[in-house]
């Protein structure tokens, strides 16, 4: 088994299993941190496949930008405050470093696929950016808005929630 399909196992397993966490986690930050593992190990694959550009922004997009939404609105929330016990902080340490070791690995095979890739199609357009973006703004306009709304109306969700938050405890504060 050559590299890139061992890493690619490798991923495809620890994907399932943070699927299976994001579903049956019990704490609703536990839930998200699953479903950002989950994203990584999604973007990992598409790496390994070279598929750069949908892994980047895959990262960028979900992991970078909506799920920061959902870990805002959780903790905005207060939904069950974990406190931690030193075994516990000892197996997120260790999770973290392995989390930090798969993701070295993948950006030196990402880099290393993409050297390889250069060499031996230097002037291959099929799926670049532009063509990308092509396809984006024309055959998938309608969706592209949509989602730029939908995160719109999300950001002035979450800032209504916040001001609420922070308008209640400011009330209360005052009563004492």
């Amino acid at each position: 088994m050559n590299m890139p399909a061992f890493f690619f196992c490798i991923f495809a397993a620890i994907l399932i299993f943070a699927s299976l966490a994001v579903v049956f986690a019990r704490n609703p930050l536990y839930n998200v941190l699953s479903l950002v593992l989950a994203i990584f190990c999604l973007s990992s694959l598409f790496m390994l496949l070279e598929a750069f550009f949908v892994g980047i922004i895959l990262l960028l997009v979900y992991a970078g930008a909506v799920l920061v939404f959902f870990l805002f609105v959780v903790m905005l929330l207060n939904l069950n405050a974990p406190t931690f016990t030193t075994t516990e902080q000892s197996r997120f340490r260790l999770w973290g470093w392995l989390f930090g070791l798969a993701f070295l690995s993948e950006t030196f095979l990402a880099i290393k696929s993409f050297l390889a890739a250069e060499v031996t199609q230097p002037s291959s357009i099929r799926g670049t950016i532009e063509t990308i973006g092509q396809i984006l703004f024309t055959d998938y306009l309608l969706p592209f808005e949509l989602t730029s709304l939908l995160l719109l109306i999300a950001i002035f969700g979450i800032v209504s929630l916040a001001k609420g938050a922070m308008g209640t405890g400011a009330k209360a504060g005052e009563n004492q």
